[in-house]
C-alpha cells in the first residue's frame, strides 16, 4: 500500500456541509440579527453577501483539500500528505496507533462508505488521522495492513531480545486459544435504557443555556407579552406547564440514547473489542486488552432500585470527545449478570459483592449529612429571609439532600482482591471503580483537621483517561483502613512481601 490514495470525492460534500454547518452554528446569532430582526434593507442584503462569500470560499477550499489529501503506507508508518496553502506531511509510526475505528454517517451508509479514525498513544481531543470516506474493502484492508504490520514489528522485536537469553521451554509454550464472545442489546434493554436515562438533564441545561443567549440578544418582549396572562395563573397551572416541558425535556432524552445505543453490539476478538453502535450513524471502536486501565460500574437513582447499571471501561488514548459514549460496554445490564460477562470480556476484573466492601465507619454519617446538605440548608435560608413566602420553597431539595447524603454513608467503601481494589461511592448516582494495582497512576490520602480529629481520611486513585485521568475515591474512611490501602498500593510494601 505505498501508492498515494485519495479519500472518496463524495468526502468534499461531506467535509463541506460539516464545515458550513460549524461556521453557521458559530455565527447563527449575529447573522439572525442582521438578515431577520435587523429592518435596513441594505445591512441585510450585504450580510446575505458576506454569508455567499464565506460558502463560496468554504466550497473553493474543500475542494483543493480534498486534491491535496493523500495517503499511503510506508516503511512502517502511515504517512498523510494535505495542506491547500502550506503543505503538511505527517508520518505516524504503526507502533504508536493503538486503534483504527470505522463509522458510517447517512451519507457514507447510503454510498456504502466509512469514516476511519486513526488513534495514537498519547491522546489528543481527536484522532490522530480521519479519512472522510472510503470504502469499506479499502477499511478493512488498512486496518489489517495495520495491525498485521504492528503485530509483526513487536515479534522481531521479542525474537531480538530473546537471542541473548535463549529459553529451550518457550517453543514448548501452548498457544493460547483465541477467545471470541459477543454481547448484543435487544429492543427490550434499548428501551429501557433511554426511558431510564440520566440525559434528561443535559436537555433541560442545554435549552436554559440557549435561551439566556436569546434574551442577551433578540428583543423577546413582544413575544412575552402574548403570554403576560400567565402572571395571573394560579399555581396548578404553573404545575401543570413545568410538568408538560420536564415530559418534552424527557421524551427528547429517550429519543436521543435510542438513536446512540440502536444495533449496540459488543464482542470481543482474541485480545480486543469491539464496539458497534448507532442508527442514523453508526459506530465502530476497537479497545485492545491492554488499553483498559479500569472499569466504572454507574447506577443511576433510575436503574439502581431494579438492579440494572451500566458497565464503561476506562481506556489510555483516544479521543476526549467520544469519551463517555464510545468506552461504554454495557448500556444497561442486570447487576447479577455483570461478572459473568466481565471475566469473558475482560479476563482479570469482577465485581465484589457489596457485602464483602469495607464500609465507612459509623462516626462518618454526620459528615456526610452535613457536606451534602450544608450548600442546600445555607441557600435555602438566604432565600426564605430575603423572599418571604416563595422563598420557602428554596428548602425543598433538604431532605433530599440529607436523604442523598444518607445513601452515600451507607453505600461508600472499597474492597482489596489480590492485584485488584475496588472504590464505591455516590453523589446522586452510585459509582464503582474497579482498578488493577499497575493502571493506578497514584494514590493520594488526605486529611483536613476535622477528619485528623475524627480519626478519618479519603482516599483516591487516578487512572489514565483519553488525554485526561479519571478518579475514583472514598471520602472519611476509617484511618487505618486508609492506611491499609497505601500499604497495598506502596512500591516498598510490596516489594517487601
Amino acid at each position: 500500500m505505498s501508492e498515494p490514495k485519495r479519500v472518496h470525492p463524495i468526502s468534499m460534500f461531506i467535509d463541506f456541509i460539516s464545515d458550513a454547518v460549524s461556521m453557521i452554528k458559530n455565527f447563527i446569532i449575529p447573522f439572525f440579527v442582521l438578515i431577520f430582526v435587523n429592518s435596513n434593507s441594505s445591512i441585510r442584503f450585504y450580510a446575505f453577501i458576506i454569508l455567499g462569500v464565506l460558502l463560496l470560499w468554504k466550497a473553493v477550499s474543500t475542494v483543493l483539500a480534498w486534491r491535496r489529501f493523500t495517503y499511503r503506507m510506508e516503511d512502517d508508518e502511515f504517512r498523510v500528505e494535505s495542506g491547500v496553502i502550506t503543505k503538511k506531511k505527517k508520518y505516524i509510526s504503526l507502533e504508536r496507533i493503538q486503534t483504527v475505528n470505522t463509522s458510517e454517517g447517512i451519507f457514507q451508509r447510503i454510498f456504502g462508505l466509512v469514516r476511519v479514525q486513526i488513534e495514537t498513544a498519547g491522546g489528543t481531543d481527536g484522532p490522530e488521522v480521519s479519512l472522510t470516506a472510503i470504502t469499506k474493502a479499502e477499511a478493512e484492508q488498512l486496518k489489517q495492513s495495520i495491525f498485521n504490520r504492528k503485530k509483526s514489528l513487536q515479534q522481531e522485536e521479542m525474537n531480538d531480545e530473546n537471542l541473548d537469553l535463549p529459553d529451550p521451554l518457550t517453543a514448548q509454550q501452548p498457544v493460547e486459544k483465541e477467545i471470541s464472545v459477543s454481547y448484543r442489546m435487544g429492543i427490550p434493554e434499548l428501551l429501557l435504557a433511554a426511558t431510564t436515562s440520566s440525559g434528561i438533564g443535559v436537555i433541560i441545561s442545554g435549552c436554559l443555556a440557549i435561551y439566556t443567549q436569546i434574551d442577551e440578544i433578540l428583543p423577546l418582549d413582544g413575544f412575552l407579552k402574548r403570554f403576560s396572562f400567565l402572571s395571573h395563573a394560579s399555581v396548578e397551572i404553573y404545575a401543570i406547564l413545568i410538568f408538560i416541558a420536564v415530559l418534552i425535556a424527557w421524551i427528547l432524552s429517550v429519543g436521543v440514547t435510542a438513536l446512540q445505543y440502536a444495533n449496540f453490539n459488543a464482542k470481543r476478538k482474541g485480545k480486543d473489542i469491539i464496539i458497534t453502535r448507532g442508527l442514523i450513524e453508526r459506530h465502530q471502536m476497537t479497545i485492545p486488552l491492554a488499553r483498559i486501565q479500569a472499569v466504572k460500574i454507574k447506577e443511576n437513582i433510575l436503574r439502581e432500585p431494579f438492579g440494572f447499571a451500566t458497565v464503561m471501561l476506562v481506556s489510555a488514548g483516544g479521543s476526549i470527545t467520544e469519551k463517555e459514549t464510545s468506552s461504554v460496554l454495557f448500556p444497561l445490564i442486570r447487576k447479577k449478570k455483570i461478572n459473568e460477562l466481565l471475566t469473558q470480556f475482560t479476563d482479570q476484573y469482577q465485581l465484589a459483592p457489596e457485602s464483602e466492601l469495607k464500609k465507612v465507619p459509623k462516626r462518618s454519617l454526620k459528615r456526610y449529612l452535613i457536606s451534602y446538605g450544608f450548600v442546600p440548608l445555607l441557600v435555602g435560608i438566604i432565600l426564605s429571609v430575603r423572599f418571604p413566602p416563595w422563598g420557602y420553597l428554596a428548602l425543598i431539595p433538604l431532605p433530599f439532600a440529607l436523604f442523598f447524603g444518607y445513601l452515600a454513608y451507607k453505600q461508600s467503601g472499597y474492597v482489596i482482591k489480590d492485584q485488584l481494589i475496588q472504590l464505591t461511592t455516590r453523589g446522586i448516582g452510585k459509582t464503582t471503580g474497579i482498578v488493577l494495582r499497575k493502571r493506578m497512576q497514584n494514590y493520594t490520602m488526605t486529611q483536613s483537621y476535622f477528619q485528623k480529629k475524627g480519626r478519618v481520611a479519603s482516599i483516591h486513585t487516578f487512572v489514565k483517561s483519553s488525554a485526561l485521568l479519571d478518579s475514583f475515591g472514598v471520602h472519611h474512611l476509617e484511618e487505618e483502613d486508609a492506611a491499609h490501602v497505601c500499604d497495598w498500593y506502596s512500591y516498598e510494601t510490596n516489594q517487601s512481601t
